[in-house]
């Protein structure tokens, strides 16, 4: 059974697994840059993000969902260590992701959020820093390094 194509719209993203549950680590877009803080930790329009598919299939990720110029998911190089940031207004063209499902197929649908044409994903930095950090490392198909990608409704 093939999972469902991500399609473009407006996400909560959340670290999987407990993508439901009160220990959910949801990625904000904050002062600090990208981390993951617990559900309603911050304004809900940190928490949201737009996730535009192209057509190869690559996406950008672009925080606030609804406001322009919006600002993107990035990073300076693509090597693993490095910390996954807001890409600054002028980024442009807008960094793109590869958003994978995982092959494990539990629900809610994980998916893997990595770089193209390099073997890197989004993962939560292991660093002791508060609130996390996330950072390139290299991919894998473990579901600790996977994300649900939950639709906000939107008026």
């Amino acid at each position: 059974m093939e999972t469902e194509a991500l399609s473009s719209g407006v996400y909560r993203i959340v670290s999987w697994p407990g993508a439901e549950g009160p220990e959910a680590r949801v990625l904000t877009a904050g002062e600090d840059g990208v981390t993951v803080t617990a559900p309603g930790a911050a304004p809900e329009r940190e928490q949201e993000f737009s996730v535009e598919v192209k057509p190869d299939g690559t996406c950008a990720i672009q925080i606030p969902a609804r406001l322009f110029p919006s600002r993107s998911l990035s990073y300076k190089e693509p090597e693993a260590g490095e910390r996954v940031i807001l890409g600054p207004v002028s980024d442009f063209p807008t960094r793109e992701w590869r958003i994978e499902p995982a092959p494990q197929r539990p629900l809610p649908p994980p998916y893997f959020i990595r770089v193209p044409d390099k073997e890197l994903q989004v993962v939560v930095s292991p660093k002791k820093i508060f609130p996390p950090e996330l950072e390139l490392a290299p991919s894998d198909f473990d579901l600790q390094n996977a994300w649900a990608l939950l639709p906000v409704k939107t008026d």
